[in-house]
C-alpha cells in the first residue's frame, strides 16, 4: 500500500465531517429562522420593548417615592460641625484677659434628633397617595403592554398578508405565461381563435402582475423588518415566521353586554385613572392636615471644645468647653400662614375634580370604543365568510377559463379577464382576513381580554 493509499481514509473521513457540519449549520440556521409563531413574537416583543421598559422605570420610581413618604415616619437627625481657629482667653465671666497671640483650634459640633408623633393625618395620606401612585404606574405599564400586544398582531398580519398576496401574484404570473406560450404556439401554427391582441393583452397582464410582485417584495422586506425591530433582533439576523397562511383568528365571543358591563376592572387606562382619584383624594387629605399642629420628640446633643481657653464654672458665662445632653423633649410646630394652606387645599380640590371629569369622559369613552370594536369584528367575520364564497367562485370560473383556453375553445381575452378578477377578488378576500384579526386585536385591546384562542400568556 502506497502513502497515497494511506491517506486517502482520513482525508475521506475529514471531508464527511466538514460536509456534515455545514449542513448541521445550515440546519441550525433554519430552524432558528422558522420557529416565530406569533405567541413567541408577542413573548419576544414584551420582553424587548422600550416602552413597556421605560413603565417598569417609572413603577420603580414610584415604589422609591412610596419609600420615601414611609420615611417621614421615622426619625430625622441633623448633625452641624463646625471647626476654626480661635484666640485664647484666662479667666471667668468678671474677670478675664484675651491672647491675640495666642491661636488655637476649636471645634463645635450639634446632633439634632426629631421623632414623629402626631401630624394629623399628614403622614398617613402622603403614604397613601404614594401607594396610589404606584398601582397607576402599574396600570401604565399594562396600557404600554397592550399596545405592544397590538403593534406585533397588525405586523405579524401585515407580514403573512404581503406573502399570500405575493404567492398569489407567482400564481398569476405563471399562468399569463403559460398562456402566452400556448397563444404564440397557436399563432405559429395558425391553429385556434387566437389573435395578435390576444398576445398584447395577455403580456399586459403579466407586466402588470410583475409591477404588483416588485411592490409586495418591498412591503415583505418592509414589514419583517419592522417586526424584527419590535423583537430586538438584529437587521441581518435570520428571521421566519411559523404560520404560513394567513388564517382568521378563532373568536371566544362573549354577549356585547358582558364586555361593557366589565368596563371597569378590565381597562388599565380605567385603572390608572381610579388610582390616580385616591391620589387625589389622599393629597387633599394631607393638604387639609397642614391647618393642624405635629406633635414631635426632639433630642440630640451638643459640645464645644476650645482648649486655649478657660472652662467656666456658672452657668450663665459663655463657655466655649461644654458637653450638653443626650436629652429629649416634648414639641409642637405648627404653622400658622393659614392663607397658604388654604390655597393649597383649593389647588388639590381642583385636581381632584379634573380627575373625576377624566374619569366619567373616560369611562363613556371605553364604552363607545368596545362598542366600535365589537361591530368591526362582527362586520368583518360576515365579509370573510362572503369573502369565502366569493373566492371559490372565482377559483372555480379561472379553472374553467384556462381549461377551456388550453382545449383551445376558450379565447385569450378570457383568460386575461379571469386572472384579473381571480387577483382582485383573492388579494380582497386575504385583505379582509387581514382586517378581522386586526379588528380583533384591537378588541382585545378595548376590553381589556383575549377574545381569540391565542393563549395569553403575556
Amino acid at each position: 500500500m502506497n502513502a497515497s493509499q494511506d491517506t486517502r481514509g482520513p482525508n475521506r473521513i475529514k471531508a464527511w465531517i466538514g460536509i456534515l457540519a455545514t449542513l448541521l449549520c445550515i440546519s441550525a440556521l433554519r430552524a432558528s429562522a422558522a420557529q416565530w409563531t406569533l405567541e413567541q413574537c408577542l413573548e419576544r416583543a414584551l420582553e424587548s420593548s422600550p416602552d413597556v421598559h421605560a413603565a417598569l422605570a417609572d413603577e420603580q420610581i414610584a415604589i422609591s417615592q412610596l419609600s420615601r413618604a414611609k420615611a417621614g415616619r421615622l426619625p430625622r437627625a441633623t448633625f452641624t460641625g463646625l471647626l476654626s481657629a480661635i484666640t485664647g482667653a484666662e479667666g471667668d465671666a468678671v474677670n478675664g484677659d484675651t491672647d491675640n497671640d495666642d491661636f488655637g483650634p476649636y471645634s463645635m459640633g450639634k446632633l439634632e434628633i426629631v421623632q414623629p408623633l402626631y401630624t394629623f393625618g399628614r403622614l398617613r395620606n402622603e403614604i397613601r397617595a404614594a401607594m396610589q401612585g404606584i398601582a397607576s404606574k402599574e396600570a401604565a405599564t399594562e396600557q404600554a403592554r397592550q399596545a405592544v400586544i397590538v403593534a406585533i398582531k397588525e405586523l405579524h398580519a401585515n407580514l403573512l398578508l404581503s406573502r399570500q398576496i405575493k404567492e398569489l401574484l407567482d400564481e398569476s404570473y405563471d399562468n399569463f405565461t403559460t398562456a402566452m406560450e400556448q397563444v404564440e404556439e397557436r399563432l405559429e401554427a395558425d391553429e385556434g381563435n387566437v389573435t395578435e391582441q390576444d398576445l398584447l393583452r395577455l403580456q399586459i397582464g403579466q407586466s402588470s402582475v410583475a409591477k404588483e410582485r416588485y411592490t409586495m417584495e418591498r412591503a415583505i422586506a418592509v414589514a419583517q423588518a419592522a417586526l424584527k425591530r419590535h423583537l430586538g433582533l438584529p437587521a441581518e439576523a435570520p428571521f421566519e415566521l411559523a404560520e404560513t397562511d394567513l388564517q382568521p383568528v378563532t373568536l371566544n365571543l362573549q354577549p356585547l353586554g358582558n364586555y361593557l358591563e366589565q368596563v371597569g376592572p378590565k381597562r388599565p387606562e380605567l385603572a390608572q385613572l381610579e388610582a390616580g382619584l385616591a391620589a387625589r383624594q389622599a393629597r387633599l387629605e394631607a393638604a387639609r392636615g397642614d391647618y393642624y399642629p405635629s406633635l414631635f420628640l426632639a433630642g440630640g446633643f451638643e459640645y464645644s471644645v476650645a482648649p486655649n481657653r478657660d472652662d467656666q464654672d456658672s452657668p450663665f458665662a459663655n463657655d466655649f468647653n461644654f458637653f450638653r445632653g443626650p436629652g429629649i423633649a416634648l414639641g409642637l410646630r405648627w404653622q400658622l400662614d393659614f392663607w397658604s394652606t388654604q390655597a393649597k387645599v383649593a389647588e388639590r380640590t381642583a385636581e381632584l375634580n379634573q380627575v373625576q371629569v377624566q374619569k366619567s369622559s373616560a369611562t363613556s369613552g371605553i364604552a363607545l370604543d368596545i362598542r366600535r370594536r365589537y361591530l368591526e369584528v362582527e362586520e368583518f367575520r360576515s365579509k370573510v365568510k362572503a369573502a369565502q364564497e366569493t373566492r371559490k367562485a372565482a377559483r372555480a370560473l379561472l379553472v374553467t377559463t384556462l381549461a377551456n383556453f388550453q382545449l383551445g375553445v376558450g379565447e385569450g381575452k378570457d383568460v386575461f379577464e379571469g386572472l384579473g378578477l381571480y387577483t382582485r377578488i383573492v388579494s380582497d378576500y386575504y385583505q379582509t382576513i387581514r382586517d378581522f384579526n386586526i379588528a380583533a386585536a384591537k378588541l382585545t385591546q378595548a376590553t381589556g381580554q383575549e377574545i381569540t384562542t391565542l393563549s395569553d400568556k403575556q
